[in-house]
């Protein structure tokens, strides 16, 4: 008996490839049948009467001009199928809302189920199009990032086309904050921290990619989630070292709500010229024409679009699925989302925005009226590109940054920055030894980045003329007696909380845990008694100890011979340890940071 085997028929084409956008001289099928209709309405109305020339005259007047006048960059008849598709959807949230409300504003048929996808449990987005699954790039638990990466081109992510695979399109997103944030750009915070870094070094940055395979004839639900686990296992493969992590279900809806600027007890509404959440103002824009490939700012263009001095920037590069072919064209479209608390800061970052993108030759679109449309094409939802397809040229150019980011502790003895993520979705505790000064630098600091701080202090004389010298644009820097809650709202991504306890003795454990919360307890001397408090920290910042202080600190941070050091090392110097890893840095304070704080030595 010979075996005999059924071939899987071709997979067909999900949807029509994209539409390169037309210059202003073309002409498209229905512009020249509604032209040839207003004509021949006008020749029929010939002789027949004043009522029935009037109303061919009236035909031939809201025919011509809707399909024939153009007004930023669109026909007037495409500006009218806008304006009817805006006010015909839901375009608002209650301020009730959680994130799983959110995912129904911008993905109404969507669900989210649990999966096992590369060996691990994860949550999939189930909806009518198809199954898409979400990838953390980099550890969001490492406060120690190991410097600025690049992600493999994007097409290498992408899976061969072949009869047994459905297609399958992936998303990148980089979402990225600048530091200092445009709020405090202008006070003492903001113009130190910019003499600090140059503006080089982003306050906050994050990297989603979203995987997902499209649904079509001949695949079944299982089908399809074996399928995305395979390009799922990968692509974590491909990334290596950057460490793909495939979400959960609740993280998962976090991450699309913090990605959207959401917080619970905020509003969401969608207006014609933007997009309101939690007091934020969002627009959206969309690449219509990609920059020459060929020169180094071309290849720039993601890690220049994430600084621009808004105080958000979210950036989706959405590619697939193959064609057939490999000479095809691959469908790629790149969104950007700007965010920004007042409409005056907004107006600043979108004519940086338009200088950015003329300088490189490229043309972007703002997407009025269809900024919930834009705000969909930004989340990590992988959903269908409806802008120009691109031979592959412009993908494999550029450079796709997995940014350093955080809080410039000091320059290591290269003059690389040395940072620290400083907040995150937990509580971060950390403890220094050292003193009020290095503690008033890292406030300095955090605040730079938008943060908001409050000092628990039994010492509020020594706090006072730096409370007095900082003059946050926010208000002031609160002192409170220890032990008293700090008041005020919760940190978010965006506006994280800094509590600083410089109180002697405190319990191991300092205040409530809380989402974008950070705890830093100042130690003027490391006693036994904080040995456990030292090694329960997620990250510690110690200035020079003497011997019996490093024999402490190299035990309870399992230091072994680097211990030693810690004696050796010049007075405004700190050593920042976290559970993995251990970096040496020059503090390096700013002609402002001199003058407010001084000498940030420990003695």
């Amino acid at each position: 008996m010979t075996a005999t085997t059924t071939a899987r028929p071709a997979v067909p084409t999900p949807h029509p490839p994209p539409r390169a956008l037309r210059p202003a001289s073309d002409v498209r099928a229905g512009q020249v049948v509604a032209a040839q209709v207003a004509v021949a309405a006008l020749v029929a109305a010939v002789g027949r009467g004043v009522a029935v020339t009037a109303a061919a005259l009236l035909l031939a007047i809201l025919l011509l001009p809707g399909a024939w006048v153009r007004w930023r960059g669109r026909w007037l008849y495409e500006w009218l199928l806008v304006g009817l598709g805006h006010v015909s959807r839901r375009r608002a949230l209650p301020a009730t809302s959680g994130p799983a409300a959110l995912l129904e504003l911008v993905a109404p048929a969507a669900s989210v189920h649990s999966a096992e996808l590369a060996g691990s449990p994860a949550a999939v987005l189930d909806d009518p199009a198809g199954m898409t699954a979400l990838l953390e790039i980099g550890d969001p638990g490492d406060l120690l990032g190991d410097g600025p990466r690049t992600l493999p081109a994007p097409l290498s992510l992408l899976p061969a086309p072949g009869p047994e695979t459905p297609p399958v399109r992936i998303q990148l997103l980089f979402s990225a904050s600048p530091a200092p944030v445009p709020a405090v750009g202008g006070g003492t915070a903001g113009t130190s921290y910019r003499q600090l870094t140059d503006g080089r070094l982003a306050g906050r940055s994050r990297v989603v990619l979203a995987v997902r395979t499209v649904r079509v004839d001949g695949w079944s639900d299982e089908e399809l989630r074996r399928a995305l686990s395979s390009a799922v296992r990968r692509i974590v493969r491909r990334l290596g070292p950057l460490a793909g992590r495939p979400l959960g279900g609740s993280a998962a809806l976090r991450v699309v709500a913090e990605l959207a600027h959401h917080d619970l007890g905020a509003p969401v509404r969608e207006s014609w010229p933007a997009l309101t959440a939690d007091g934020l103002t969002q627009a959206t824009y969309r690449l219509r024409r990609w920059p020459d490939p060929g020169g180094d700012a071309g290849r720039r263009l993601l890690p220049r679009l994430l600084a621009l001095p808004a105080t958000a920037t979210t950036v989706a590069l959405c590619v697939g699925p193959r064609a057939d072919t490999d000479a095809a064209p691959v469908p790629a479209e790149l969104t950007v989302r700007l965010a920004a608390w007042t409409s005056a800061e907004l107006a600043v970052a979108e004519r940086a925005l338009r200088r950015l993108v003329g300088d490189l030759g490229a043309e972007i679109r703002r997407l009025d009226g269809e900024h919930l449309a834009g705000l969909t094409a930004t989340l990590p939802l992988a959903v269908a590109p409806v802008g120009p397809a691109n031979a592959g040229a412009e993908l494999d150019g550029l450079e796709l940054p997995v940014g350093e980011s955080g809080v410039m502790v000091g320059a290591n003895r290269h003059g690389g920055a040395v940072t620290v993520r400083l907040f995150g979705p937990g509580t971060i505790r950390l403890l220094l030894v050292g003193g009020v000064r290095a503690a008033q630098l890292m406030a300095l600091r955090a605040l730079a980045l938008g943060a908001r701080v409050v000092v628990q202090t039994a010492r509020p004389r020594a706090w006072e003329p730096f409370v007095r010298g900082v003059g946050a644009p926010g208000g002031a820097v609160p002192l409170v007696p220890p032990g008293r809650p700090v008041g005020g709202a919760p940190g978010s991504p965006l506006q994280p909380l800094l509590v600083v306890v410089d109180a002697g003795p405190v319990p191991p454990e300092v205040g409530p845990a809380a989402a974008w919360q950070s705890v830093l307890v100042v130690r003027d001397e490391l006693i036994p008694a904080d040995s456990a408090a030292l090694a329960r920290a997620d990250l510690a910042i110690l200035q020079p100890l003497d011997p019996a202080e490093a024999a402490l600190a190299g035990t309870a941070l399992g230091l072994g011979g680097s211990a030693e050091w810690l004696t050796r090392i010049r007075d405004d110097m700190v050593a920042v340890v976290n559970r993995r890893a251990l970096r040496w840095a020059l503090l390096s304070p700013t002609p402002i940071e001199s003058q407010l704080v001084g000498r940030p030595g420990r003695r």
